[in-house]
């Protein structure tokens, strides 16, 4: 049996070392819970009021609120099932990441852990407003189930019809766009839409439903350096 050579023993104290001393803490996630009142006969949650909710139960400055990401289930029927919501906030000087998952039953469940770095990007209301007043039942048709996520985007981009449809929304209404572009330097969020099961074969639809839809609020639009209207 071959003897383990005495560089190999050093490295492995040292690593050994390394990880009991030197390996930084998990950081600590705190949970919590509260209750909405929600109208028995809402399709989908009141994003605006879900807000107003959350800055007073979690006690984070609302103007340094920061948007990372909304996604939500919505059912062939266009009820909203599920939604989880991912954003920032500042209390007492600390940068908080929050993941919160509100429920059609006005349950709402929520996580909240220290962030090390401060983030930076626009204030969830900008994107909340106009994803409440979406309708979703006239996206889904009855024909099958949907997400929504939001993406943030910070590198120089350029969208056009081979990335999807593509929308502005406005008030809930959906402007058709050919074309947009985004500088370098510049944070915009879209809202994309997509069906919940495989589009046929060398189809771009799933029945009647488009296979995604990119949508821009009016004010990430106007961040943009090219918009060509369809």
């Amino acid at each position: 049996m071959k003897k383990i050579p005495l560089i190999v023993w050093i490295i492995l104290i040292c690593l050994v070392l390394v990880h009991y001393f030197y390996t930084p803490d998990v950081p600590e996630i705190a949970t919590g819970a509260m209750v909405i009142d929600l109208d028995p006969g809402e399709r989908q949650p009141d994003l605006m009021h879900l807000w107003d909710a959350l800055v007073h139960e979690q006690g984070f400055a609302n103007e340094s609120a920061v948007l990372i990401q909304l996604n939500q289930f919505v059912d062939k029927d266009g009820v909203v099932q599920c939604t989880l919501a991912r954003y920032s906030g500042g209390v007492d000087g600390e940068q908080h990441f929050y993941e919160t998952y509100p429920y059609p039953s006005g349950n709402v469940l929520y996580k909240d852990q220290i962030l090390e770095f401060p983030l930076e990007g626009a204030h969830p209301l900008a994107v909340f407003r106009e994803a409440t007043l979406i309708d979703f039942a006239d996206l889904t048709r009855g024909e099958c189930n949907i997400t929504l996520k939001t993406f943030k985007h910070e590198i120089e981009k350029e969208y056009n019809e081979t990335h999807g449809d593509l929308y502005i929304l406005s008030q809930g209404s959906l402007r058709p766009l050919r074309e947009a572009a985004f500088p370098g330097g510049t944070c915009w969020y879209t809202i994309e839409i997509a069906p919940e099961v495989p589009r046929p074969e060398g189809s771009s639809v799933t029945g009647n439903i488009p296979d995604r839809l990119i949508l821009f609020t009016e004010q990430d639009i106007a961040l943009a350096d090219t918009v060509v209207y369809a």
